[in-house]
């Protein structure tokens, strides 16, 4: 008797299921042919699409600005290796790393002793080649007066001439030879060649040095430009004296003013980049070489454009469009795209007007004719 009752009852659960199902399949059926059907005539389904304000957008004019970014390290703009021009021995060296100097500040000395020598041994030999040259040239006064008299041979006359001219030129070599040794004595003082910094000291006192033998490095820190690699997508939109805005490393949100000054007309071997410098316009006595640097260049701008978001951008057999919201309806507006700005994010586009409120967030199966409410966030 129990087992036909339970027989009994899990067949009541069974029809009672299919019943059930049934009416949940009819049910569901005439929903999606309700959706279905207001899709393709354009009317509003029944069932209502909730979207936040984040998801939509707002159309209004906008001033529209593309720009190229960069980064790079700074590096002086006047820098050099200062170096000795003349061989010798280093008896002093007045500076060393981190030293402020101005332009005409003595750095380093040479020993003097063996120049001053020089010097010395050129003013004698000028001294007897002015001698040698003022007896020959009397010489030759005198030869040619007797020539005339037929006293001494035209032969005579002519060698003194030669020898009095020989001796003229000598005095002109002697000139310069002291002019040299002069020159040489005093570049036994270094001198700055202009303001800056002493960035490294390469030599010391007692060291003899050759000719262009290095002494200092020597860097002007307040003028400093940055030394960007760029890609060469970019580098086709930029321009010599370009301003650009830029941040430094260790200088927190403080911005400087920059300008591009040079592009390099071939790209890095292996990594097909172009080299681009931006000089700091700012003068800082805080700037140094080698800070890690970031920058904006506004290439192109633009006042009182329409532009949408690039997620807003829907496409379909019949071209670009955006889905409006028109008494809380979507309607599908076709608009042509002009170009895009701020690096593909926002697209420039034609066909919309002030107001319009579109779906700016990429919602898959959204489809003109659905009713939607705008749900207000806290």
């Amino acid at each position: 008797m129990t087992t036909r009752r339970t027989i009994i009852i899990v067949a009541a659960v069974a029809t009672v299921a299919l019943a059930a199902g049934g009416i949940a399949w009819k049910s569901g059926r005439g929903v999606s042919a309700q959706v279905a059907g207001a899709t393709q005539t354009g009317k509003p389904a029944g069932q209502v699409i909730e979207l936040i304000p984040v998801e939509l957008h707002t159309i209004s004019p906008r001033g529209l600005v593309d720009t190229v970014r960069f980064t790079g390290t700074t590096q002086p703009v006047d820098q050099t290796i200062v170096k000795a021009r003349v061989p010798g021995r280093l008896a002093e060296v007045l500076v060393r790393e981190g030293d402020k100097v101005t332009k005409g500040q003595v750095l380093a000395r040479f020993e003097e002793a063996e120049l001053q020598s020089k010097v010395n041994e050129r003013r004698s030999a000028l001294d007897a080649a002015r001698a040698d040259a003022r007896w020959t040239s009397r010489d030759r006064s005198d030869k040619e007066s007797l020539a005339s008299r037929n006293i001494v041979s035209q032969s005579a006359a002519d060698l003194a001439r030669a020898t009095a001219e020989n001796r003229s030129s000598m005095v002109a070599v002697a000139e310069a030879q002291l002019e040299v040794a002069m020159r040489n004595l005093g570049d036994a003082q270094v001198v700055a060649p202009f303001d800056g910094v002493v960035g490294e000291r390469l030599a010391n006192q007692g060291e003899s040095l050759p000719v262009d033998g290095k002494i200092l490095a020597l860097l002007d820190t307040s003028h400093v430009e940055i030394a960007a690699q760029m890609p060469a997508a970019d580098v086709v939109r930029l321009r010599v004296d370009q301003p650009a805005t830029v941040t430094l490393e260790g200088f927190g949100d403080r911005s400087f003013n920059g300008r591009i000054t040079r592009i390099s007309p071939t790209t890095q071997a292996g990594s097909r980049s172009i080299p681009v410098y931006v000089v700091i316009v700012d003068r800082h006595e805080a700037l140094r070489g080698g800070l890690f640097a970031m920058g904006i260049v506004n290439v192109q701008e633009k006042s009182h454009a329409l532009a949408v978001p690039a997620s807003a951008m829907r496409k379909d057999d019949q071209g670009d469009f955006v889905l409006t919201i028109e008494n809380g309806v979507l309607v599908r507006k076709p608009v042509g795209a002009v170009r895009t700005w701020s690096r593909g994010e926002l697209v420039e586009v034609k066909g919309l007007e002030t107001g319009m409120q579109i779906v700016s967030a990429p919602l898959p199966g959204l489809k003109a004719g659905q009713r939607v409410k705008v749900i207000e966030t806290k």
